[in-house]
């Protein structure tokens, strides 16, 4: 059975600023070619959600449920729940993960 899948507000802001960096640094093309990637992933997850990867990260912190997978150059976070899939956050492969998460938590 599928996991419905939700991606938070903050995991679209993501999505946002990611999408507006692609298309200044590598035009529309590009970014069209990332949209089809990113909407299969997000299908896939929800189809088999403990396919991705666990994060070095979420293991560090004692984090169950937390999974990855990758869209080109960006890590998709999620956690699996029983029935469902929560996309938490979307984050450059370049942009250090631990620091993104610690500046999330203190804006929340």
């Amino acid at each position: 059975m599928a996991h419905s899948v939700f991606v938070l507000d903050s995991a679209k802001d993501d999505y946002r600023e990611i999408r507006k960096q692609v298309r200044i640094k590598f035009g529309a093309k590009v970014w069209n070619d990332s949209e089809l990637q990113y909407k299969e992933v997000l299908r896939n997850i929800g189809e088999f959600p403990f396919a991705g990867f666990v994060p070095d990260e979420a293991v560090k912190l004692g984090l169950q449920g937390i999974r990855e997978r990758f869209v080109g150059q960006t890590r998709v976070i999620y956690e699996v729940m029983p029935q469902e899939v929560y996309v938490l956050m979307s984050v450059s492969t370049r942009r250090d993960f631990m620091t993104m998460l610690t500046d999330r938590l203190l804006k929340g």
